[in-house]
This record gives C-alpha cells, sequence and structure tokens, in this order.
C-alpha cells in the first residue's frame, strides 16, 4: 500500500481556556495561529517501507519528499490541522490525497467535515481508540510543546510516534479490515466508514 500515516506536534503552546500559563513556556495566538506554532517533531508509518519515521528539524525535507512519493497520506485532524500547519511551514501535504479518520468518522455519523460545535464533539483519538480497542493515548497533546520547550524530546516523540500507532490501528483492524468503527459517543452503535483509495 503506497500510503503514509503521520502526526506533528507543535512548539508553542496553546493557552486553553480558563488555564493559567506555564512560566518560561512561550504560546502562540491559538488554534488558528499555525504560522507561529513551528513544528517540533513529525512521527510517521510508512506502508511501503514497513517502517515507522521521526522528522525534525534536521530532516523535514526527507518528510516532505516521503509525503510527494506517496498516493494516500492518512491522518486523523490533519486535513484541519496537521496539513495547515505543515504547509505554514513549507510543507505541502496535499488535501485531495489526504484521508483523515476524523472527518470521515463524523462523515460517517451523518455530520459534515468542518468541525461545528456540539454536534462534532466527542470523536477524538482518544475516544475513538478507547471504544474500539479499550486503549488510551499516553498523554494530551496540550502537554507535547511544553516538553519540547523543555527538552524533553524521548517523551514528546514517544508521545507522537503512539498517536501514529493508534491511528494505523483505527485504520487496520477496523476501518481496512472491518469497515466499521464503533461510534465513541454510542458505543453500542456503529459506523460504516468510507475505504482509502488505495
Amino acid at each position: 500500500m503506497n500510503a503514509l500515516i503521520y502526526d506533528i506536534e507543535i512548539k508553542k503552546a496553546i493557552l486553553g481556556k480558563n488555564e493559567e500559563p506555564i512560566d518560561g513556556i512561550d504560546y502562540c495566538a491559538g488554534w488558528h495561529d499555525h504560522a507561529n506554532m513551528g513544528i517540533s517533531c513529525i512521527c510517521a508509518y510508512d506502508y511501503a517501507a514497513d517502517r515507522y519515521r521521526v522528522f525534525m528539524d534536521d530532516n523535514y525535507a526527507e518528510f516532505a519528499a516521503l509525503v510527494a512519493a506517496r498516493d494516500v497520506i492518512v491522518s486523523f485532524n490533519g486535513i484541519a490541522f496537521d496539513n495547515r500547519v505543515c504547509a505554514a511551514h513549507g510543507i505541502a501535504v496535499p488535501d485531495d490525497k489526504s484521508y483523515d479518520i476524523l472527518v470521515e468518522l463524523w462523515r460517517a455519523a451523518g455530520l459534515g467535515p468542518q468541525f461545528a460545535y456540539p454536534t462534532h464533539l466527542g470523536f477524538g483519538l482518544d475516544a475513538a481508540c478507547e471504544a474500539n480497542f479499550g486503549l488510551r493515548k499516553t498523554g494530551h497533546g496540550a502537554r507535547a510543546p511544553v516538553q519540547y520547550q523543555r527538552r524533553e524530546y524521548g517523551a514528546l516523540v514517544d508521545y507522537c510516534l503512539n498517536d501514529v500507532a493508534l491511528t494505523k490501528r483505527l485504520l487496520d483492524e477496523a476501518i481496512r479490515n472491518r469497515g466499521q468503527l464503533r461510534d465513541p459517543r454510542n458505543r453500542e452503535n456503529t459506523l460504516t466508514l468510507q475505504l482509502p483509495s488505495v
């Protein structure tokens, strides 16, 4: 399969509602300030080579070349977030060859492809993996920029790689094998997802 799964983490933190800034941590202006977020790391799984990859400041060009060489780029919330951050930092991840599992979950639930509050809540990677495999993420994305700025690079990359592995499991075990995922909002229901064209 000529496909790539990827996830990014950012350098600058995003201040949540009712959250106090952490001393010594740099923040961007919010979730849409893509140009000022920076990219701390990109983790990926390359189906063609059957290997996981890690990209940081010294090898982002290799990631860009890998994206260009693959037919389908798989992500979880990549179209609205990861692709935009990459574009703001000179890395093209085309939406027209992107397969975003979050968008496919929304479509399967009868919702539109763009986030709208409150209808699109409850579909996160953590919720989807817990509903389908009883697994949870190893951390929270809001913590990743703090880890980067504190030079906790091992923890940062470990977290990002785990998100890629969870996304891969959703794609391989549930979507490609069964064509369905349990609805993370109501586990009694299943959602039928369109398969990526690979």
